[in-house]
């Protein structure tokens, strides 16, 4: 028997209230990237991307780089929906020295992207 890929797709994140770009599931847990309108979240700059988003208008779109993991629960039952067109297995994001698609090469569902240390240094008093 042929297993079912996993179709990448956009609900809406309750914690937070906005979208989220589900990559995989595992289990009873969803792995994801939050969606914002921010260049930047933790202190990293976030992927640029076109609003896929029926409903999402023309604001500028980012995809956070840290992927992340939680509850089916906490997501809502329905996917929400896309502009014609809209490919999300192969949604492109725009980065400097060109395009790659969400979840591969260097941003998989294994890779945790954590914030930088700050350096310690002298006070000068």
């Amino acid at each position: 028997m042929k297993e079912k890929k996993f179709k990448k797709h956009f609900r809406i994140y309750f914690r937070n209230g906005h979208p989220a770009y589900i990559v995989d599931e595992d289990g009873n847990t969803y792995v994801f990237h939050r969606v914002t309108h921010s260049k930047t979240s933790g202190g990293r700059n976030n992927i640029k991307i076109d609003n896929p988003l029926v409903n999402g208008g023309d604001q500028a779109t980012y995809i956070v780089k840290r992927v992340e993991k939680d509850k089916k629960g906490r997501f809502s039952l329905f996917e929400l929906e896309l502009k014609p067109g809209v490919d999300t297995d192969n949604l492109l994001i725009k980065k400097a020295g060109g395009s790659q698609p969400v979840g591969t090469n260097n941003i998989t569902t294994s890779t945790i992207i954590k914030p930088k240390a700050k350096k310690k240094g002298k006070k000068n008093g």
